[in-house]
């Protein structure tokens, strides 16, 4: 007869036991005795299989700390075959936060537009296989977008640490946003041998899972009207882009003429009903002012010189909503500056130049005067 361990943690009195088997009535030392034995060895063994059943590592961006990965791939490759944008067979190996080393098959690609024109090491896509991600840090994903450092000197380091804490002062604003999470990375070339080491980069939520936390979906559509945009995160979405100094944004259509927008992600209730509405994603924010690139600047037709002026490109229909974002922007005030100071890999001179830069935005939405005069009046129709 088989027994779980489960059921053998809460087995009968052993004298009933023996009673049932043999018809005599053991002493009761002996009876104890067994029922000691075996409790010794079943509790440990039912405590293990519990642990080993729950027990998992956090998920991929429920933590914030920076995760140390080695990827292994033929980096040369990459960086050299530049029309090439097909995967790359690859292995990404760490050791989670319950001390698990883990090796983990992938495949890499190239992948972005202008970084890929400027970059040494142009932006990558992690692509998994989710059965053999199952049970680990990476589990439930597929692709993933992931920001490198671009070039070896720091000064472009500096950047990508600045897009990556864009990102998350965006999730300090609404939900409705891409989460991140840090890397440390070896890469290590798998043709070569050589190894790259101590290298910043980030990880971006995909959409599917921003919208699966809304009980929402991606929506893929040619172009929608800005009355479609939910008005109260618009209005946050608009005046955050005004806050970092960003323009290289469309919301209502793109360059696709398949798919709306330019660095922006739609999410919305699918089956999409007429009165749905609809919420914007922003991400790539290497083109705002904040962090002001060496390759920025803004698109031509706009009345700006330069990615560190300010521009505020909201739509009219939302400006019903635009004193309630500037209030919730001001109550983040103290939690944006800290994103800014905590993070030790900015150097003190990018920290001041970020902090002079977002003062200024907030002396902006504190007078009313000039949140009339360079927000609201600013509106597009």
């Amino acid at each position: 007869m088989a027994v779980s361990i489960a059921n053998l943690t809460n087995l009968e009195p052993m004298p009933k036991i023996m009673d049932t088997f043999s018809g005599n009535k053991p002493t009761s030392v002996f009876s104890y005795l067994l029922t000691a034995l075996l409790l010794a060895v079943v509790q440990p063994l039912a405590a293990q299989q519990a642990a080993e059943n729950t027990a998992k590592p956090a998920k991929l961006f429920e933590r914030n700390d920076t995760l140390d990965v080695t990827i292994t791939a033929p980096w040369q490759d990459i960086k050299r075959k530049e029309k090439f944008e097909g995967a790359y067979p690859a292995k990404i190996e760490y050791t989670d936060e319950l001390g698990n080393s883990v090796t983990l098959d992938l495949t890499v690609e190239r992948r972005g537009i202008t970084r890929q024109e400027i970059c040494d090491l142009p932006p990558i896509k992690l692509r998994f296989d989710p059965k053999s991600a199952k049970g680990s840090t990476f589990r439930g994903q597929k692709s993933l977008k992931m920001v490198t450092h671009c070039k070896s000197n720091s000064r472009f380091e500096q950047y990508y640490i600045m897009e990556m804490l864009v990102y998350r002062m965006y999730n300090l604003v609404n939900d409705f946003s891409f989460r991140v999470r840090a890397l440390n990375i070896n890469y290590a070339d798998s043709k070569t041998g050589k190894l790259d080491g101590d290298r910043f980069a980030f990880l971006i939520e995909d959409d599917s899972d921003v919208a699966k936390r809304h009980d929402l979906k991606k929506l893929v559509i040619p172009k929608i009207k800005p009355s479609r945009l939910e008005a109260r995160i618009s209005s946050e979405f608009s005046l955050f882009q005004y806050m970092i100094g960003n323009v290289d944004w469309a919301a209502l259509s793109g360059p696709d003429p398949k798919e709306c927008c330019h660095n922006v992600k739609l999410i919305a209730p699918r089956p999409l009903e007429p009165d749905d509405l609809i919420y914007p994603v922003p991400y790539d924010f290497d083109s705002s002012g904040i962090i002001n690139t060496d390759y920025a600047a803004p698109p031509n037709g706009l009345p700006i010189r330069s990615v560190t002026q300010r521009l505020f490109r909201g739509y009219c229909v939302h400006n019903s909503t635009l004193e309630d974002a500037r209030q919730h922007l001001l109550t983040r005030e103290s939690e944006i500056h800290a994103l800014v100071n905590g993070e030790n890999r900015l150097k003190s001179g990018t920290q001041k130049k970020v902090n002079r830069y977002l003062d200024k935005f907030f002396e902006i939405i504190k007078d009313p005067r000039d949140f009339e005069k360079l927000v609201i009046s600013k509106c597009r129709k």
